[in-house]
């Protein structure tokens, strides 16, 4: 959508009119009008010969124009949104003034028509990223959607998302579309650095930084790199690493254009960059969601395989009670028989109900005879068998060898004769019959059908049988191994069942509870506070409490004494926040140093602030780290249930989080009750950060302090320190500590220190032009740790110097100690390409953290800021005088300079002098002020007194 169509009039269609207006006031021999779209001017209109007239570009200096050629600026002089220029007639200046005044209010107004577009389609695509992580099934069915998503903000014809695979080590590319490459790249097995296996995207993966190169630039790098280039060769290549939320790469997203495709502005990178941190967060949420779906898909595979165990084991424990049952049927048919025959046809029933056993016979033998006889014979073409002497059947077979034998072939048996070949059984199997050690005989049954045929499992359970009518010793002995088996087999059942329970119970568990504190985690706490919350709506005396806990500085010891001692300190804190709670108190931890408790059984606030005072109070005993006794304090935020202002169990939450925050603001280690100020703060903190933005629109809210650096040996003139003030039009004189965090939290410090660098620049570029400054006066600016995350701040930095004639060395960053705990890497990387560009580092507050040494020796620093703790004191403490002296020792080695901050008193002065501290800056000098209030006179006198003063 073209946001101009909300005007009247386009761009061009004004600038025609306000050519039309010039033509019919005097009519010039020639007039053109520019304008700046980004960062590219066009013509907008023109009329007559405009051969003789400049191009925007070209207006180096306005005072070297010829006399007869005019021009009017279009906006501010900073940042001119266009220019109008004429030649041959002279036109009355108030006419063209305003005109161009109108002009430049047209274009202004479209310009923010175009940003709010920008916002509002900004805002749909993250929307509509964030709806498609939500709601996607898989990653096939989400990249197109995504990829039509990136299209709407951008011209996206070539796009492609790579995938890294930490488990398998495979870069797969899932998304692939390009118009000259249609098949995507095959997946790469392994990261190489160089040969032919080497891909720009795995390079940048590796190296985990935002690339944007043209043809040529692209070229250079693979050529350095080793690394080839596949496929067509592109104008434009744009990636940047995908990280999860923890910041670990996952993938890359990638864009590129070719011949004809224009290159992306910086407006573009920058929506680039936006939108793939949404990216980023989106993929990372569906990959999490499919990691999650196959722990359960193989923990529910390991419960089938259990489950399917424990089947095969209940029934096998079904045909051993089947078993069990026939041997007791067979005892007491053993003791009921009043006869051989009764007791073999007892048998033969008992046998029919488990295997197919119509035709059956028993054949005893007797040694001293050397005689087979058949005492039971149920068999559909003999009746009955008399004895016999042993042969070479298969009954004899069973005798010889003591083993079962089972024959599924006839002719295979031996001495068959042709004729009886058709009378044979088609299956048939013996068994040895014993009695203690002995053998007795053979238990046989046959089958004269083909469908019916047997197998070790009929052999086993005849087997069984046989076993069983050995001797009645056999079967006593039987029984009771049988009797075992079955306890044995009970006793696993009920093992597997328990281990099943406990499966079931510890998962159910896990989902609730934290895994290193073993706390209920932040989803068990959202349940009983509902619960706590419908319990408090229908009895208002069952009224709670919500207290949230942070732990103050965690992330120092974190990064300080590593993540093991980190897991140690959030397991003695849970324990220490425990031991101060009651029985019915309910204690979880949310997520990282954060943990929440739910009181019960609470009428007021002072119940509240007495348990609040406990908990702060216990943290103030050391604890005991890998060795180290480290000190860690917490800040807590209190609410109590209140149907007049709480609808829902979250909001008590969420105001006991921004409690807890105020406690961090007010100096940590200490606890916050949350009332109607706070309420009303809420409310007021939203309004100062609007405020804030439309303040960084004004030139006149947000202004620079200046406070002067001297040179402690001659007294001169050495710098000045860069502060921001705000003056509000409605509130007066905001303090830095009231907006500053606001600013932090909020994202407007990269913003507003953008805004300050630049103004104190301009003055600093005034000052030296109006001969009120040499050049060797320096400019100290405090640098936020959000600039460390912005990889354009060089790309900003250095354009801007160059604009005002600054070299990069007259600017001294100040950084503190927190940003470099931030973002070590990164700062370390950024600081560095700072330095290569002659611009100058200054590690303010030294001395009062706690890694201050460390820095030193990773970060290239070329001035050390004294911490005005130490200078308030250095003419009376001792400890104060060894402190600076080790740091100036300290500073003389590594080849440093240092300001000493704070110096308020002639004895402070003469102490530091003594020492040998080359810079000071402090009240005694002068006090911070805007540039129109500086004391030049004071300023400059003061270089003779304060060298007269210093030298006596």
């Amino acid at each position: 959508m073209n946001s101009t169509a909300e005007f009247l009039f386009t761009p061009e269609e004004a600038a025609e009119a306000a050519l039309d207006f010039l033509t019919r006031l005097q009519a010039p021999d020639g007039a053109t009008v520019w304008g700046k779209v980004g960062s590219v001017w066009h013509c907008l209109a023109r009329r007559g010969d405009t051969a003789c007239l400049p191009k925007p570009d070209k207006l180096a200096s306005t005072t070297d124009l010829p006399a007869h050629i005019r021009l009017h600026r279009l906006g501010s002089e900073s940042s001119p949104l266009g220019w109008m220029l004429w030649h041959g007639s002279k036109l009355a200046d108030e006419l063209t003034s305003r005109l161009a005044y109108l002009l430049t209010g047209h274009l202004v107004g479209v310009g923010l028509s175009d940003a709010l577009s920008l916002a509002h389609l900004t805002h749909h695509t993250l929307m509509e990223i964030s709806r498609l992580a939500s709601e996607a099934d898989t990653l096939e069915t989400v990249l197109p959607q995504l990829h039509q998503a990136v299209r709407f903000l951008m011209p996206a014809d070539n796009f492609y998302l790579a995938l890294y695979d930490e488990n398998a080590g495979v870069l797969r590319f899932p998304y692939f579309v390009d118009q000259c490459d249609a098949s995507p790249p095959q997946p790469q097995q392994q990261f190489p650095a160089r040969g032919p296996d080497a891909s720009l995207t795995a390079w940048l993966i590796r190296e985990n930084q935002f690339l944007m190169l043209d043809g040529d630039a692209l070229l250079a790098l693979c050529h350095r790199e080793g690394i080839p280039v596949h496929g067509s060769a592109c104008d434009w290549w744009m990636g940047m690493p995908l990280c999860n939320g923890s910041g670990k790469v996952i993938g890359a997203m990638v864009m590129q254009g070719y011949a004809g495709q224009p290159q992306p502005d910086d407006r573009a990178e920058a929506a680039f960059l936006f939108v793939g941190h949404h990216i980023s967060a989106a993929l990372d949420r569906l990959l999490f969601r499919a990691d999650l779906e196959q722990q359960v898909w193989r923990r529910t595979n390991e419960l089938e395989t259990a489950n399917a165990r424990l089947r095969a084991e209940v029934a096998e424990r079904q045909r051993t009670e089947q078993l069990q049952t026939m041997l007791f049927r067979i005892a007491e048919l053993t003791n009921t028989s009043l006869s051989m025959d009764a007791f073999f046809a007892g048998l033969h029933r008992l046998l029919a109900e488990l295997i197919d056993a119509g035709n059956c016979q028993v054949a005893l033998y007797d040694q001293e005879r050397d005689e087979l006889s058949f005492p039971y014979c149920a068999d559909l073409f003999q009746a009955e068998l008399a004895p016999r002497a042993p042969g070479g059947g298969p009954v004899e077979q069973v005798l010889h060898s003591g083993r079962p034998l089972l024959l599924t072939d006839p002719r295979s048996w031996p001495h068959v004769d042709a004729d009886a070949l058709e009378a044979l059984p088609c299956s048939w199997l013996g068994v040895p019959l014993y009695s203690g050690h002995q053998l007795r005989g053979v238990l046989s049954v046959q089958s004269f059908r083909p469908e019916t045929r047997y197998s070790w499992r009929e052999q086993e359970i005849l087997e069984f049988v046989a076993n069983h009518i050995g001797s009645a010793l056999a079967r006593v002995q039987a029984l009771d191994d049988l009797q075992r088996a079955y306890a044995d087999l009970e006793q696993r059942v009920r093992e597997r069942t328990s281990q099943l329970d406990a499966v079931n119970a510890q998962l159910q568990h896990d989902s609730l509870h934290d895994p290193l504190t073993k706390l209920p985690n932040r989803n068990y706490f959202g349940r009983v506070l509902k619960r706590n919350w419908d319990a408090f709506q229908l009895d208002p005396v069952q009224r709670f409490a919500v207290l949230f806990i942070d732990l103050d500085r965690f992330k120092l010891v974190n990064d300080s004494l590593g993540h093991l001692a980190g897991d140690l300190l959030l397991i003695e804190a849970a324990q220490r926040v425990q031991g101060t709670l009651r029985f019915a108190d309910f204690l979880a931890r949310l997520g990282g140093d954060e943990f929440a408790v739910l009181l019960s059984c609470v009428d007021t606030m002072d119940e509240c602030e007495d348990l609040a005072r406990q908990l702060v109070a216990a943290f103030e005993r050391p604890i005991v780290l890998s060795g180290r006794e480290v000190f860690t304090t917490v800040s807590v935020g209190v609410v109590l249930a209140d149907k007049s202002h709480y609808s829902r169990a979250e909001d008590m939450l969420r105001d006991a989080d921004h409690a807890m925050y105020r406690s961090k603001q007010r100096g940590r280690h200490g606890y916050t009750l949350f009332n109607q100020e706070l309420r009303r703060d809420q409310a007021d903190q939203l309004a100062l950060e609007a405020e804030l933005r439309h303040a960084l629109t004004n030139d006149y809210e947000l202004v620079p302090y200046y406070q002067a650096i001297v040179d402690s040996q001659t007294g001169r003139l050495a710098g000045f320190e860069t502060l921001v003030r705000w003056h509000h039009p409605q509130r007066g004189m905001i303090s830095p500590s009231v907006f500053m965090p606001m600013a932090e939290e909020s994202g407007l410090i990269l913003k507003l220190d953008r805004y300050m660098i630049e103004r104190a620049c301009a003055q600093l570029a005034a000052w030296y032009a109006e001969g009120q400054l040499s050049n060797e006066v320096c400019l100290h600016i405090n640098l936020s740790s959000t600039h460390f995350h912005d990889r354009s701040l060089l790309d900003w930095l250095l354009p801007m110097l160059g604009q005002y004639g600054l070299p990069a060395g007259t600017l001294h960053l100040e950084v503190t100690e927190s940003a470099l705990i931030d973002v070590p890497e990164l700062a370390i990387s950024v600081m560095k390409q700072l330095k290569e560009q002659g611009v100058c580092l200054a590690l303010d507050d030294f001395g009062t953290g706690y890694s201050a040494l460390s820095y030193l020796h990773r970060y290239q620093f070329d001035v050390l800021k004294i911490d005005q703790a130490f200078v308030r004191e250095v003419h009376c403490q001792e400890e104060s005088v060894a402190i600076v002296r080790a740091i100036l020792a300290l500073a003389a080695a590594l080849g440093l300079e240092v300001v000493a901050e704070g110096v308020e008193t002639e004895v402070q002065v003469r102490a530091l002098r003594e020492l040998g501290c080359t810079r000071l800056q402090g009240y005694f000098f002068a006090r911070p002020a805007p540039a129109e209030m500086l004391d030049w006179d004071r300023l400059h006198g003061r270089d003779r007194s304060n060298h007269a003063m210093l030298s006596a």
